[in-house]
């Protein structure tokens, strides 16, 4: 019997789960292999750190849609995928392929070094995830709580703003080498600017961190003090051996506008870079439209099929950034508006997109 193997829980790997319960594929052996059962909806996780949504809310139970699903669930941590023999190695077994999906997502790209307790990295969100039972567990009631983000992009953004409306007494920072939310167009950036200012979130703007030690941030200008650090700085490829394959820069594997990035081996989302679209943003809008291509893909690739869809990322997308209290500001092109409306449109997209 064949052998297929999905490689990672992210977004792809739901999708393909989620119609494998409606459409099994018969005559195949399928196993998934994660670290980790839950795989957690980023575009939730600001809503749930103000408590609007529980966890089971935000995210999914890939060992229960495995089951399902009819598929093989392995819970351990992959080491290296060697292209050549057609093997999955983890950190206690080797297991071979006939066919390979990819979806993995991305680490943090930490350029500075961190030695100090209470510092988080926003990737993978599991982290943010239990970052919310410590903060509840030991500082939901002190007095001047001092919290930084190093980060101005959405993700740093818009967890700030969730911290703050969360733990109304706590001072939140914000440090960027740049300015803030460069992919976001010019009336947004100042409408964030104004929401960010009345709610005394402090950005600091140009300052590069060096490094975070005994609970200081050490930057190009000055140093910051802190209780609690999330680190959201950018992203790269996993920490695994992609033996043979073609990459890019900082471990992202190359892919080819159908998703293939070898023989019988496609991969989705954060792990790879189209070869076509080197710029694309890692952003979980593209992987979302990206998730229908890999599973109609996939079954054309174990039915020997060729006419293979291509994925085009779109060039305007919408972006909806929760602001805390139930308002939300979307970005979309030139466009751009913020109010409780916004936050309707993002919860209703969000609530469907977790239906089972």
């Amino acid at each position: 019997m064949k052998k297929i193997i999905l490689a990672g829980g992210g977004h792809g790997h739901i999708n393909i789960l989620k119609n494998l319960i409606r459409n099994p594929i018969e005559n195949f052996e399928i196993k998934l292999i994660t670290d980790n059962e839950k795989q957690y909806y980023s575009g939730m996780l600001a809503a749930f750190m103000e408590g609007i949504y529980s966890e089971d809310e935000i995210s999914f139970d890939v060992r229960n849609l495995c089951q399902k699903a009819g598929v093989k669930y392995i819970e351990e941590k992959i080491i290296s995928i060697d292209k050549e023999n057609k093997a999955i190695k983890t950190e206690k077994n080797t297991y071979n392929y006939d066919f390979l999906s990819i979806n993995l997502g991305s680490l943090m790209n930490i350029n500075f070094s961190i030695d100090s307790e209470n510092v988080i990295l926003v990737k993978p969100i599991a982290n943010i995830v239990k970052s919310k039972e410590i903060l509840n567990e030991n500082y939901k009631n002190k007095e001047n709580l001092n919290i930084f983000l190093v980060g101005g992009g959405a993700s740093g953004i818009e967890l700030g703003l969730a911290l703050k409306t969360s733990y109304k007494k706590a001072s939140v920072n914000i440090v960027t080498k740049g300015e803030i939310l460069k992919n976001f167009n010019t009336k947004a950036k100042k409408k964030f600017e104004k929401i960010l200012t009345e709610k005394n979130i402090n950005i600091y703007k140009n300052e590069e961190v060096l490094k975070i030690r005994d609970k200081q941030i050490f930057t190009n200008k000055t140093t910051h003090e802190f209780d609690f650090c999330f680190v959201s700085s950018g992203f790269r490829g996993q920490d695994i051996d992609f033996m043979g394959f073609d990459l890019f820069e900082k471990n992202y594997i190359k892919v080819d506008e159908r998703l293939f990035a070898g023989e019988n081996i496609l991969a989705m989302g954060d792990v790879c870079t189209i070869n076509k679209y080197p710029q694309m943003p890692k952003a979980g809008v593209f992987a979302i439209r990206e998730a229908p291509i890999l599973y109609e893909n996939l079954k054309k690739m174990i039915n020997n099929e060729s006419d293979f869809i291509t994925y085009k990322p779109q060039e305007k997308y919408l972006q909806i950034i929760n602001c805390g209290d139930k308002y939300a500001l979307s970005n979309y092109g030139k466009f751009a508006s913020f109010g409780k409306i916004s936050w309707l449109i993002k919860d209703k997209i969000d609530r469907d997109y977790m239906k089972i």
